[in-house]
Order: structure tokens, then sequence, then C-alpha cells
């Protein structure tokens, strides 16, 4: 009797496994209707998921059954499902069934609490309704501007003060030899400034830029393949990015550094580099570096 019990155990969860695998697989396909049937079985069986009420309330909803999707999202919510993807789905809900002006207080209430989704609410064609409305069309741009800072230099100008470095450069050395080439991008939504170095030995290095608007300060992050680690911090001093860090000499002693970029002209930048070791008193020149845009057509010799 035992082993009869242990068996109609397994073949149950076999059974449960299928249940869930072919309701995702009608979720994925977008057959709703089939959907919507399993994933209503399925919050029978698991009633504290709150995944198969967002499914199923999802499902229901792009079924037509509103007042139906409208209790499983709210079930969904109750049990702690992603607030964002729940404030989404109520929100076409109120936009499917005409209550324009609940799904706008709804969308204005992602914006002001900086939610994400204005790409998902634009590609779902329960908001087409609200394309019109300014309030809606104000609060996607609220969640894009928060989403991409960066991106908004009218805005945020600061986040663009070092972008005259951002291009690939050949970089030379005091005296004009060759020191090694230099690929400057915009990354993460324009938000990082990130440099790929490579000199003339072959040897490699990365640093990472970016505004902390918080603190308002520029910081880099440097690290190469021969073990170095440098973390500056620094500003604009007229059309100037100067950065300072904390650092050691080669014996170990404490040393300070600065390094300045000078935008020379839109295609040649001077970064500047110097170190001290009496406090910032009196400095020396590490290193004196100049960098000139690469121009379509350049010959293999000077890549």
């Amino acid at each position: 009797m035992k082993h009869v019990l242990v068996l109609a155990l397994l073949l149950s969860g076999f059974a449960f496994a299928g249940d869930i695998e072919a309701a995702l697989k009608a979720y994925q396909a977008k057959q709703w209707k089939d959907a919507a049937t399993m994933y209503g079985k399925l919050t029978q069986s698991e009633p504290k998921n709150a995944l198969y009420w967002y499914r199923l309330g999802t499902s229901l909803r792009m079924a037509g059954d509103l007042p139906q999707a409208e209790a499983a999202l709210t079930q969904a919510q109750q049990l702690g499902f992603q607030p964002m993807m729940i404030s989404i789905g109520l929100a076409a809900v109120s936009a499917q069934s005409g209550n324009s002006d609940k799904a706008l207080t709804l969308i204005e209430t992602m914006a002001k609490n900086g939610m994400p989704a204005a790409t998902i609410i634009e590609n779902d064609a329960s908001f087409a309704p609200l394309n019109s409305q300014p309030r809606f069309v104000a609060a996607l741009e609220s969640m894009k501007e928060q989403a991409a800072p960066c991106k908004y230099a009218q805005k945020n100008p600061q986040y663009r003060q070092f972008d005259f470095w951002v291009g690939e450069w050949d970089v030379y050395g005091k005296g004009g030899a060759l020191s090694g080439h230099s690929r400057v991008d915009l990354i993460l939504g324009n938000c990082v400034v990130s440099e790929n170095w490579t000199d003339m030995a072959g040897g490699e290095g990365k640093s990472y830029n970016k505004y902390n608007a918080p603190l308002k300060r520029w910081e880099q992050y440097w690290v190469d393949q021969y073990g170095a680690t440098t973390f500056y911090v620094g500003n604009l001093e007229g059309p100037n990015l100067v950065y300072l860090a904390d650092g050691f000499d080669p014996t170990g002693k404490p040393q300070k550094m600065r390094m300045t970029f000078f935008p020379l002209s839109p295609d040649k930048v001077r970064q500047f580099g110097e170190n001290s070791d009496d406090g910032g008193k009196t400095w020396t020149v590490a290193f004196d570096l100049t960098y000139v845009r690469k121009q379509s057509g350049n010959n293999a010799a000077g890549k």
C-alpha cells in the first residue's frame, strides 16, 4: 500500500508539471483563452503563487474578460508580485474598459515612483486610446527621462561635459612619437564615457568615466593588464576636466596624482598626468599625451 501511495504521488507530480508546461506554452503562444483556463486551474492548486495569478490576469485581459482580469491582477498584487508589472496590467484594464482617468492616474503614479515602464506601455496596444492625452504623453516622457537621464542633454548638461573625448584616436607622446591608440565610447544610455586603450607594446587598459550627480563630480575608474587600478574624482575647471587621485609610487609610498584633459580642438585632446610626493605641494610630469582624432581614410600605418 505504501508503494502504491508513493507511485500515485509521483504520477500526480508529473501531471502537475505537465500542466505548468502546457500553461506556459499557451501563454507564450498568446493563446489567451487556453492560457486563462489553465492558469485558472493552477491558481486553484497553488493559491499563493503570485506568478500564476499575474499570468491568469494577463491572459484574461488579453482574452477580453476585463473584470476577472482585474480581480486576478489584484490578487497577484496582494501576494507581492512585481509592482511595475501589476501597475501596467491594471492600467491597461482601465484603458480597455474606457476608464481613462483611472488608467492615467496609475500611469502618472508609475512615473512619480520612477518605474521604467515607458517602452512596455508604448508597445501595448491597450493604451492606444490614451496616445493623444497630454497627461499620458507627459508621464511617458518623465519615465523615459528617469530611465535615461544622460540622453536629455538640455535638462542635464553636466552629463555631456566630457563628450569632447569621445571618438577614435591616435595618441602621441611628447616629441610626436606614436604611443598608442584609444577608442572612447558612450555606453549605458550615454551615462558612461568608456575608454579602450592599447599601447604600442600591445598592453591594454580601460577606464569608465561617469558624472556622479548626487556628489556633483566626475569619477574615473581605471584598470589595466599591468595590474594598475586607480580611482579618480574631479570636475571641470574652465573647459578642462581635472581629475585627482590618491595612489602609491613604485616603492609603496603614498602619492597624489593629477590628470587633466584639455580639449584643444574638436579633433585634438591633451591628456596631462602629474604626480606629487609631498601632498600636492609640488608636482612632476608623469605623462603628456596628445589624442588626435582618426579621420576616415587613414592609412594602415596611422591606425
